[in-house]
């Protein structure tokens, strides 16, 4: 009787091990963007041709920024597939489906936006990213 017991139970464990398989493969495969937003009022004073950039860059706490996927022919999809914003500390995670996305830092209260980023999220993976503002106004 154990023996048949046994034989049984293989191909249902078979069964339940090739369900569980075609499970997680017919899952989209994502991963992790991660970061943080930072700001920049400029610099306080003229700067010398030559000299290096005294721009200071500081953490800016719930910060605004749009996320596009970015469709087969490399141009980002009209439609935002999420607006994250950073937590008081500055920082962000969220979970996409691999692939490639836009990052665009959003107009708000002493922000004038930023500069666009392009990023590649791998399965299982993170992309850490910092995503930049202007600060308004600025020091020139």
């Amino acid at each position: 009787m154990r023996r048949l017991i046994a034989v049984t139970a293989l191909p249902v464990a078979l069964a339940i091990g090739i369900a569980a398989a075609a499970a997680s493969h017919s899952q989209p495969r994502s991963g992790l963007l991660a970061g943080q937003t930072q700001i920049s009022y400029g610099c306080p004073g003229p700067v010398r041709i030559g000299q290096p950039s005294c721009e200071s860059w500081h953490p800016f706490p719930h910060a605004r920024f749009a996320v596009r996927q970015i469709g087969a022919k490399g141009q980002p999809l009209p439609q935002i597939i999420r607006v994250v914003v950073a937590d008081r500390g500055a920082r962000f995670s969220l979970r996409l489906t691999a692939g490639d996305y836009q990052v665009t830092p959003l107009l708000q209260a002493h922000a004038s936006g930023g500069r666009k980023l392009t990023i590649h999220v791998r399965p299982s993976d993170t992309a850490r990213i910092v995503v930049r503002f202007l600060g308004t106004p600025r020091m020139v």
